[in-house]
Protein backbone atom coordinates (compact mmCIF):
# COMPACT_ATOMS: atom_id res chain seq x y z
CA UNK A 1 0.00 0.00 0.00
CA UNK A 2 2.94 2.27 0.61
CA UNK A 3 3.83 2.12 -3.09
CA UNK A 4 0.31 3.07 -4.06
CA UNK A 5 0.45 6.20 -1.93
CA UNK A 6 2.87 8.17 -4.11
CA UNK A 7 1.53 7.96 -7.64
CA UNK A 8 2.04 10.57 -10.38
CA UNK A 9 -1.40 11.83 -11.39
CA UNK A 10 -0.03 12.87 -14.79
CA UNK A 11 1.58 9.66 -16.05
CA UNK A 12 0.60 7.10 -13.35
CA UNK A 13 4.13 6.23 -12.35
CA UNK A 14 4.48 5.03 -8.72
CA UNK A 15 7.12 6.02 -6.15
CA UNK A 16 8.13 4.81 -2.73
CA UNK A 17 8.42 8.27 -1.20
CA UNK A 18 7.02 11.77 -1.49
CA UNK A 19 10.51 13.06 -2.33
CA UNK A 20 10.73 10.72 -5.28
CA UNK A 21 7.36 11.86 -6.56
CA UNK A 22 8.32 15.55 -6.22
CA UNK A 23 11.62 14.98 -8.01
CA UNK A 24 9.80 13.23 -10.81
CA UNK A 25 7.25 16.06 -11.17
CA UNK A 26 9.96 18.71 -11.21
CA UNK A 27 11.95 17.02 -13.95
CA UNK A 28 9.25 15.33 -16.05
CA UNK A 29 6.23 17.58 -15.52
CA UNK A 30 7.78 20.90 -14.48
CA UNK A 31 5.05 23.06 -16.01
CA UNK A 32 2.31 21.17 -14.18
CA UNK A 33 4.29 21.03 -10.92
CA UNK A 34 5.07 24.75 -10.68
CA UNK A 35 1.74 25.99 -12.04
CA UNK A 36 -0.06 24.18 -9.25
CA UNK A 37 2.04 26.05 -6.72
CA UNK A 38 1.35 29.56 -8.03
CA UNK A 39 -1.26 31.03 -5.69
CA UNK A 40 -3.74 33.81 -6.42
CA UNK A 41 -1.50 36.61 -5.03
CA UNK A 42 1.40 35.37 -7.17
CA UNK A 43 -0.83 35.13 -10.22
CA UNK A 44 -2.04 38.72 -9.72
CA UNK A 45 1.56 39.88 -9.36
CA UNK A 46 2.52 38.14 -12.59
CA UNK A 47 -0.40 39.69 -14.48
CA UNK A 48 0.43 43.18 -13.16
CA UNK A 49 4.08 42.72 -14.13
CA UNK A 50 3.11 41.72 -17.67
CA UNK A 51 0.82 44.74 -18.02
CA UNK A 52 3.55 47.08 -16.79
CA UNK A 53 5.96 45.55 -19.24
CA UNK A 54 3.54 46.07 -22.11
CA UNK A 55 2.98 49.69 -21.04
CA UNK A 56 6.70 50.39 -21.00
CA UNK A 57 7.33 48.57 -24.27
CA UNK A 58 4.40 50.14 -26.12
CA UNK A 59 3.77 53.69 -24.79
CA UNK A 60 0.31 55.20 -25.00
CA UNK A 61 -0.70 58.45 -26.65
CA UNK A 62 0.61 60.44 -23.71
CA UNK A 63 4.14 59.51 -24.72
CA UNK A 64 4.08 58.71 -28.39
CA UNK A 65 0.83 58.76 -30.29
CA UNK A 66 -0.18 57.05 -33.51
CA UNK A 67 -1.30 58.60 -36.76
CA UNK A 68 -3.91 55.99 -37.64
CA UNK A 69 -6.45 57.72 -35.39
CA UNK A 70 -7.43 61.40 -35.39
CA UNK A 71 -7.08 61.64 -31.59
CA UNK A 72 -3.76 63.10 -30.56
CA UNK A 73 -1.86 64.09 -27.49
CA UNK A 74 1.62 65.41 -27.05
CA UNK A 75 5.12 64.34 -26.25
CA UNK A 76 7.74 66.63 -24.78
CA UNK A 77 10.74 65.93 -26.96
CA UNK A 78 12.42 68.33 -29.34
CA UNK A 79 14.35 67.08 -32.34
CA UNK A 80 16.11 68.46 -35.37
CA UNK A 81 15.85 66.68 -38.70
CA UNK A 82 17.96 66.38 -41.82
CA UNK A 83 17.06 68.04 -45.11
CA UNK A 84 13.90 66.67 -46.61
CA UNK A 85 11.69 68.41 -49.18
CA UNK A 86 8.00 67.46 -49.19
CA UNK A 87 5.14 69.05 -51.12
CA UNK A 88 1.40 68.73 -50.48
CA UNK A 89 -1.99 70.18 -51.38
CA UNK A 90 -4.83 70.44 -48.85
CA UNK A 91 -8.27 72.10 -48.65
CA UNK A 92 -8.66 75.30 -46.65
CA UNK A 93 -11.20 75.13 -43.84
CA UNK A 94 -13.24 78.29 -44.42
CA UNK A 95 -16.53 78.78 -42.56
CA UNK A 96 -17.39 81.88 -44.56
CA UNK A 97 -17.33 80.24 -47.99
CA UNK A 98 -19.17 77.32 -49.58
CA UNK A 99 -16.47 76.96 -52.25
CA UNK A 100 -13.55 74.70 -51.46
CA UNK A 101 -10.17 76.37 -51.86
CA UNK A 102 -6.86 74.53 -51.87
CA UNK A 103 -3.36 75.54 -50.89
CA UNK A 104 -0.10 73.81 -51.71
CA UNK A 105 3.24 74.11 -49.99
CA UNK A 106 4.66 75.05 -53.39
CA UNK A 107 2.44 78.17 -53.33
CA UNK A 108 4.96 79.58 -50.86
CA UNK A 109 8.05 78.86 -52.95
CA UNK A 110 11.08 80.83 -51.81
CA UNK A 111 9.55 81.60 -48.40
CA UNK A 112 10.21 79.95 -45.02
CA UNK A 113 7.14 78.16 -43.66
CA UNK A 114 6.02 77.43 -40.10
CA UNK A 115 3.79 74.33 -40.11
CA UNK A 116 1.69 73.58 -37.07
CA UNK A 117 0.08 70.12 -36.93
CA UNK A 118 -2.77 69.86 -34.46
CA UNK A 119 -5.98 68.19 -33.44
CA UNK A 120 -8.90 70.37 -32.26
CA UNK A 121 -9.46 67.92 -29.40
CA UNK A 122 -5.89 68.28 -28.15
CA UNK A 123 -5.66 70.30 -24.93
CA UNK A 124 -1.94 70.84 -25.49
CA UNK A 125 -2.73 72.63 -28.75
CA UNK A 126 -5.27 74.83 -26.96
CA UNK A 127 -2.58 75.81 -24.46
CA UNK A 128 -0.31 76.87 -27.32
CA UNK A 129 -2.83 79.22 -29.02
CA UNK A 130 -1.57 82.44 -27.31
CA UNK A 131 2.06 81.53 -28.08
CA UNK A 132 1.36 80.87 -31.76
CA UNK A 133 -0.60 84.11 -32.06
CA UNK A 134 2.31 86.03 -30.56
CA UNK A 135 4.77 84.35 -32.92
CA UNK A 136 2.54 85.08 -35.90
CA UNK A 137 2.22 88.71 -34.89
CA UNK A 138 6.00 89.07 -34.64
CA UNK A 139 7.22 87.03 -37.62
CA UNK A 140 4.35 86.83 -40.16
CA UNK A 141 6.16 89.23 -42.48
CA UNK A 142 9.19 86.92 -42.61
CA UNK A 143 7.72 83.41 -42.48
CA UNK A 144 4.41 81.87 -43.61
CA UNK A 145 2.31 80.37 -40.82
CA UNK A 146 0.15 77.42 -41.83
CA UNK A 147 -1.98 75.21 -39.58
CA UNK A 148 -2.73 71.59 -40.57
CA UNK A 149 -5.59 69.97 -38.71
CA UNK A 150 -6.57 66.36 -38.18
CA UNK A 151 -9.90 65.54 -39.92
CA UNK A 152 -12.28 66.52 -37.12
CA UNK A 153 -14.30 69.21 -38.85
CA UNK A 154 -17.13 69.58 -36.31
CA UNK A 155 -14.69 69.99 -33.44
CA UNK A 156 -12.51 72.26 -35.55
CA UNK A 157 -15.42 74.60 -36.19
CA UNK A 158 -16.13 74.84 -32.46
CA UNK A 159 -12.49 75.62 -31.65
CA UNK A 160 -12.30 78.32 -34.33
CA UNK A 161 -15.43 80.01 -33.01
CA UNK A 162 -14.51 79.68 -29.34
CA UNK A 163 -10.96 81.02 -29.66
CA UNK A 164 -11.54 83.29 -32.66
CA UNK A 165 -8.74 81.71 -34.65
CA UNK A 166 -7.65 83.70 -37.67
CA UNK A 167 -4.88 81.53 -39.07
CA UNK A 168 -5.26 79.74 -42.38
CA UNK A 169 -6.22 76.19 -41.43
CA UNK A 170 -5.84 73.25 -43.79
CA UNK A 171 -7.56 69.91 -43.15
CA UNK A 172 -5.62 66.71 -43.72
CA UNK A 173 -8.62 64.45 -44.36
CA UNK A 174 -6.61 61.28 -44.91
CA UNK A 175 -3.72 62.18 -42.58
CA UNK A 176 -1.42 61.90 -45.59
CA UNK A 177 0.59 65.01 -44.72
CA UNK A 178 0.82 63.92 -41.09
CA UNK A 179 2.39 60.71 -42.33
CA UNK A 180 4.69 62.42 -44.85
CA UNK A 181 6.21 64.51 -42.07
CA UNK A 182 6.19 61.61 -39.57
CA UNK A 183 3.91 63.50 -37.19
CA UNK A 184 2.99 61.23 -34.28
CA UNK A 185 1.80 63.73 -31.67
CA UNK A 186 0.14 67.11 -31.48
CA UNK A 187 0.94 69.84 -31.46
CA UNK A 188 3.96 69.30 -33.71
CA UNK A 189 5.78 72.29 -35.18
CA UNK A 190 7.86 71.88 -38.34
CA UNK A 191 9.86 74.84 -39.57
CA UNK A 192 10.94 74.89 -43.21
CA UNK A 193 13.64 77.13 -44.62
CA UNK A 194 13.17 79.13 -47.82
CA UNK A 195 13.99 76.04 -49.91
CA UNK A 196 11.40 74.09 -47.90
CA UNK A 197 13.96 71.81 -46.30
CA UNK A 198 13.03 70.79 -42.77
CA UNK A 199 15.08 73.04 -40.51
CA UNK A 200 13.53 72.04 -37.19
CA UNK A 201 10.87 69.71 -35.81
CA UNK A 202 9.52 70.37 -32.32
CA UNK A 203 6.91 68.17 -30.67
CA UNK A 204 4.70 69.16 -27.75
CA UNK A 205 3.95 72.26 -25.72
CA UNK A 206 6.91 74.55 -26.23
CA UNK A 207 7.96 77.96 -25.01
CA UNK A 208 7.81 81.11 -27.10
CA UNK A 209 11.60 81.45 -26.78
CA UNK A 210 12.29 77.97 -28.20
CA UNK A 211 10.02 78.44 -31.20
CA UNK A 212 11.26 81.98 -31.76
CA UNK A 213 14.88 80.86 -31.89
CA UNK A 214 14.01 78.10 -34.37
CA UNK A 215 12.19 80.61 -36.59
CA UNK A 216 15.10 83.04 -36.53
CA UNK A 217 17.49 80.28 -37.65
CA UNK A 218 15.19 79.38 -40.56
CA UNK A 219 14.72 82.93 -41.82
CA UNK A 220 18.37 83.98 -41.58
Amino acid sequence: MEKEKYTCKVCGKKFRSEYGLKTHMKTEHAGRYYSLRVGLPDMILIIVSVLIGLTIGFPTLGQATTIVTPTYQTVSTTTETSKQIIDFTLPVFDLSSSTTRYLSLSDFAGKPVFLEFFSPTCGHYINMIPTIEELSSRYSDKIVFSVISAPLRDQLEKVIEKYNLRQTILVDDNLEVFKKFNVEGTPTFIILDSSHNIARKIVGETSFETLSKAIVVAID
